[in-house]
Order: C-alpha cells, then sequence, then structure tokens
C-alpha cells in the first residue's frame, strides 16, 4: 500500500494505491477545516509510505548552462546555484539535460524550486508529528514528461495541458523531450468565455513568449497536447484553430486512462489520478525532499531490510540444522561409547591416585595457603563491584559514555594507573596542549620488581569518558563533567576528582583552534575522573 499527497493552492488530495490500483480518493482544502480534516485522515495512513507531489503557482523554473566537469565538481557547482538563484527556499532541484551539441558543450541544466516554503510547512510539520515515512516531493510539472513518452508523443516541440484540483491549468512546453518551462494559470472564466476560448487564448499567449525567446524556427510548429474529460471536450474542442505553426491534439482522459490501465477511469478532467498512476508504472526520482525530510522513512527502509535479512538468516540457520541433524543422530551412539571409555578411565585414575603414598603436603602448607585465602583474597576487591555503583551515577548523565577504565587495588591512596589517551570522533575546535618550555608531564611510574601484595585498602581508577554537547559549549561541558564527580563523590567511600576538563585553561597550557569552512553542530569532549572507593573496616 503506497499513500499519494497531491498538492494545490488550493485543494489537498489524497490517493491511496494497493497493488498499481487506486482504491480510494479523498479531497480536502488547503485551510481551516479541510487542513484539520485531513489531519485526522492522515492518522489513519500514518504508517504508509507516502509521496507528496507539487502543482503549484509558486514553482519557479529556470534554464542554465555549466562546464562539463566531474562528478563530484558538478554536484558542488549546481548546489551552488542553486543556493544563489534559490536562497530563500530548502525545495529546489536541478536536472540535467545532455549537452551542447556545440562549442565548449557545456551540460545543460534545468532548475525548479518552490519558492514559498511556506505553503509545504504546515503539512510536513503534519507528516512529522506522526511519523509518516516520506519517501519524497515531486513537481507534477516535471514528471508530466512521462504521460508524452506513455502515449508516444514524442514531437520536437510539445506543450501539455492539464488541469489540476482547485480549478487551474498547468501548460509545461518540452523541446526534444526535454521540460523548458511551464506555467499555471487559475481558470477565471470572464463573463461570456468557454473554457475552449480561455485555452485557446493561454496557449496562444504562452506560444508567443515561447517564440520571442527564439525556440521556434521558420519551420518548426508547436503540437499542444490537452487532456480533458468526454464531458467538457465538447465545450473545448469547438474554439481550437489551427495554425502553422500551432496544432491542437484534445486528448481524451478515458481513453489515455484505458491505455495506461487506470481503473476506474477519473470522473473529470484533473491529471492527479493519471499522474499517480505514471508514478506506479515508473517511479520518479525525489526532486525537493532533502533526508532530513525524509528520515522517517529511511529508517523505515532500515528496518525493512534487516527484517529481511533476519529471515534468510534464520532460514538458513533452520535448513543447516536439518542438513546437520542426520550426521547428529548418526554420531550420538559413538559418543555414548565414548562416554563410557571415559568414565572407565576416570575410574582407573581415581584408583591410581589412591594407590600413591601421602607427602605431608596437607599440614602447615595447607594451612598457611587456606589463612591466606581466607584473610586476603576472599575479600580482595574487585572490578565489577566497584563499577555498579558509579553505574547508578552515570544515569543521570545519559550525554556522557565512558570510552575506557584504567583500575587497581592498593594500599597507597595516592597510586594513580596508566592511562593511554584516546581520541573521539568529533574533537572540539579548541584544545589545550603544553607550552614549548612546559615539561611533557609526569612520567609514567614504572611498577617495582617483585613489588609486595596489596591488601586492596584503596581502589583507585582513571574513568576516561567522552561528552557530547553543542558545538563550543566548553562551559557547559565543564559543568557537567563537575556534576557527575560530585555525584560520585556522595556515595558511601568514594571520592572523585577531575583530572582532565573538557578544557584546560590553567597558565601551563597554551589554546589551539582550526577554522573549518562548515562548523558541526556539536562537538564530543574528553574528560578523565579519578576516583577512590576506600575498603570498609570491619569494626
Amino acid at each position: 500500500m503506497k499513500h499519494f499527497i497531491y498538492l494545490t493552492n488550493t485543494r489537498v488530495v489524497s490517493l491511496v494505491s494497493q497493488r498499481r490500483h487506486i482504491v480510494a480518493r479523498r479531497e480536502f482544502a488547503v485551510s481551516g477545516a479541510g487542513a484539520a480534516a485531513f489531519e485526522m485522515y492522515l492518522a489513519n495512513l500514518k504508517d504508509v509510505p507516502t509521496h507528496l507531489f507539487t502543482d503549484l503557482a509558486e514553482e519557479d523554473f529556470r534554464l542554465d548552462t555549466i562546464p562539463h566537469v566531474g562528478a563530484r565538481d558538478r554536484e558542488a557547482i549546481l548546489a551552488r546555484k542553486l543556493a544563489q538563484i534559490f536562497r530563500n527556499t530548502p525545495y529546489r532541484h536541478a536536472l540535467l539535460q545532455g549537452r551542447e551539441p556545440e562549442g565548449r558543450r557545456d551540460d545543460r541544466v534545468f532548475y525548479t524550486a518552490i519558492t514559498n516554503p511556506e505553503l509545504l510547512r504546515p503539512w510536513l510539520e503534519m507528516m512529522e508529528k506522526m511519523r509518516v515515512p516520506l519517501a519524497g516531493i515531486y513537481s507534477a510539472a516535471v514528471f508530466s514528461a512521462v504521460l508524452l513518452e506513455e502515449l508516444d508523443l514524442l514531437f520536437a516541440h510539445a506543450m501539455l495541458v492539464t488541469f489540476t484540483p482547485g480549478d487551474a491549468m498547468r501548460q509545461s512546453y518540452f523541446r526534444d523531450r526535454e521540460i523548458k518551462f511551464s506555467r499555471l494559470t487559475p481558470i477565471d472564466l470572464e463573463e461570456g468565455q468557454s473554457l475552449g476560448t480561455m485555452i485557446a487564448e493561454e496557449t496562444t499567449r504562452t506560444w508567443q513568449y515561447l517564440d520571442s525567446l527564439r525556440n521556434f524556427g521558420p519551420d518548426d510548429r508547436l503540437e499542444v497536447c490537452i487532456l480533458v474529460h468526454p464531458s467538457e471536450r465538447r465545450l473545448v474542442e469547438p474554439e481550437l484553430r489551427d495554425f502553422a505553426q500551432l496544432q491542437y491534439r484534445v486528448l481524451d482522459i478515458e481513453q489515455v486512462a484505458l491505455k495506461l490501465g487506470l481503473k476506474p477511469t477519473p470522473l473529470d478532467s484533473t491529471a492527479e489520478e493519471v499522474m499517480v498512476h505514471l508514478f506506479l508504472l515508473r517511479r520518479a526520482e525525489n526532486h525537493f525532499a532533502a533526508e532530513e525530510v525524509r528520515r522517517h522513512s529511511i529508517l523505515r527502509g532500515a528496518r525493512m531490510a534487516l527484517g529481511a535479512a533476519a529471515g534468510l538468516v534464520l532460514a538458513a540457520s533452520i535448513g543447516w540444522a536439518g542438513w546437520n541433524l542426520a550426521p547428529a543422530l548418526k554420531a550420538t551412539e559413538a559418543e555414548l561409547r565414548t562416554a563410557a571409555q571415559v568414565n572407565a578411565l576416570d575410574r582407573e585414575q581415581n584408583e591410581i591416585i589412591k594407590s600413591l603414598p601421602s607427602f605431608g603436603v596437607g599440614g602447615t602448607t595447607m594451612r598457611d595457603a587456606v589463612a591466606f585465602y581466607n584473610t586476603a583474597i576472599r575479600g580482595f576487591p574487585t572490578l565489577p563491584e566497584f563499577l555498579a555503583p558509579i553505574s547508578e551515577a552515570l544515569r543521570g548523565h545519559p550525554s556522557m559514555r565512558l570510552t575506557q577504565i584504567a583500575w587497581i587495588a592498593t594500599d597507597d591512596a595516592k597510586a594513580t594507573p596508566k592511562l593511554t589517551r584516546s581520541q573521539g570522533k568529533d574533537a572540539p575546535p579548541v584544545r589545550a596542549v603544553g607550552k614549548s618550555s612546559d615539561p611533557a608531564g609526569p612520567a609514567a611510574q614504572e611498577d617495582p620488581p617483585n613489588p609486595p601484595f596489596s591488601g586492596g585498602r584503596y581502589q583507585v581508577a582513571l574513568l576516561e569518558g567522552s561528552l557530547r554537547v553543542n558545538a563550543s559549549d566548553f562551559r557547559g561541558a565543564t559543568a557537567e563533567v563537575e556534576r557527575l564527580a560530585e555525584d560520585i563523590a556522595r556515595l558511601t567511600g568514594f571520592r572523585a576528582d577531575v583530572v582532565e576538563g573538557p578544557l584546560d585553561v590553567s597558565p601551563t597550557k597554551q589554546l589551539q583552534g582550526r577554522l573549518t569552512e562548515r562548523a558541526p553542530a556539536t562537538m564530543e569532549t574528553r574528560f578523565v575522573l579519578r576516583v577512590v572507593r576506600q575498603k570498609e573496616v570491619a569494626q
């Protein structure tokens, strides 16, 4: 099942398809009670993949040429051009249309954009609120080229005239099957003017405009293809007059639907059902939706891929288990024989051990070993029991994560374990480094040969962690690290100190920074805490 939303300036149409057939259609006004009714209706389809078609008067179309370069450089040029031309909207798209036949053979580009993003904002906010998996936003004018191809209306110069929900007429000009121009005209008939008269006047005016741009040669002819319902064909066709450079072709929408396999056929001249059916036959690339807008659709695709992979793994596991079942059954008898032999060998070993003489090891030596175990080993501290209270303190700091831990049990409260510095993924733009005149830092303490056994009175650990905060928010990062140290210090028997904070501003350090063209929104700061836990003395 798929959900299609066809948005115009005055109406929004919802179309639901199943197995390449449109099974439901609802129409709403774009404001007031219509928007509220659409939100309630959308709640029933919030988990269905959704595609949004736009057919708006605020869509702009421009032609351009750019140098023919590699793919990466071309993407950079197109992104810069789109940002310059349509700087006030994120809904913009560039369509490559081949190369110039002469000269440097530059790339021909067709730019399109929705110049008023406020027209899309309430509908996208509604879908974001319900986590609707929006797969893409498409320009109906650009996509309409597929209709001419499917109907074999492949002329050197063609203009497709369609009607939108909300009483508007779309004229799209194609040269050599490539879109070059499109405009939307409201249907506002004057007194005594028929629909056919208006079409004739508007298409003639568009032809004159295109001719002024030198799109036609002396022998060229513009084929105007008008998609209408049979009920309106008799009102339109008598008013159309062919000229040497302008010829009309009236396309019966019912006959077009039958040729495309669209059932049931549309009930009026609006083209949204035809466009949706063509999309089901030939899916188009996304035009206007950025990844952030499509993130719920991307996540849905990832979940489906993981589910399919899990199903394949399960099927393979079942097949593998079945293939190995027969050999396993055959091996059972051999395993039983082997078990009987092992039991016989165990009995023989026990008899040999009983027959050996005792050398008196179990006296003083055994007593000393047991005493050492009871006094030193049994109550010796362990890392899990040390980390358990700290993990409870970390629950109150979800933005933090530990990267490594160095831990020792010692009788020296001033001892410090060794810790190798790690590097984060998103390093901060500013960092503190030692001055050239300063020493490199305290030398790592080497373990003495044959050290005495420690009673584990103190447990000392270096906790290295990372904290993700907004870019350059070192003050907030430092405060968060200090709060963690205070939370750990409130634990019974614990003491915590900040050894290295997110940014060291002491006089012995100097600050270094880096500048980039586009700074990331967040950064990952590093910190190190020294935590000491004293062993409780039994009363």
